[in-house]
C-alpha cells in the first residue's frame, strides 16, 4: 500500500503537474522581481509570485507558464536559442539519431 501522505499529496496536486517531466517541459524559479528566464527569454508573472517554482512549456512557438494548476501566461517564443534542461547541467547533449 502507499503511504497516507504520498496519496494525500497526489489528492491535492493536478494530474498535469505529474506529467511536466516530459519533453519540453523545464522548471524554473521566478526571481526576486517577478521574472522567469526561459529559451533566452525573460518573462514577468507577477513580483507576488517570487521565489515560487514555475513549470515551463516550451515549443516551437510559444512558452506557456505554469504554478500549480494555473496557467499564469502564454508568450510567443521570439528566440530559437537551445533551451538549458533543468537535468542537463555538465552533461553533452545526446546527439540526434
Amino acid at each position: 500500500g502507499e503511504e497516507p501522505a504520498a496519496l494525500a499529496r497526489a489528492a491535492v496536486e493536478p494530474a498535469c503537474a505529474a506529467d511536466r517531466d516530459g519533453d519540453g517541459w523545464v522548471s524554473r524559479k521566478v526571481g526576486p522581481n517577478g521574472v522567469v528566464c526561459v529559451a533566452w527569454q525573460q518573462v514577468s508573472v507577477g513580483k507576488h509570485r517570487a521565489g515560487s517554482r514555475c513549470d515551463v512549456l516550451v515549443t516551437d512557438q510559444v512558452l506557456q507558464f505554469w504554478i500549480g494548476s494555473e496557467l499564469l501566461k502564454t508568450v510567443t517564443r521570439t528566440s530559437s536559442g537551445e533551451v538549458r534542461k533543468k537535468h542537463a547541467a555538465g552533461s553533452r547533449p545526446r546527439p540526434r539519431v
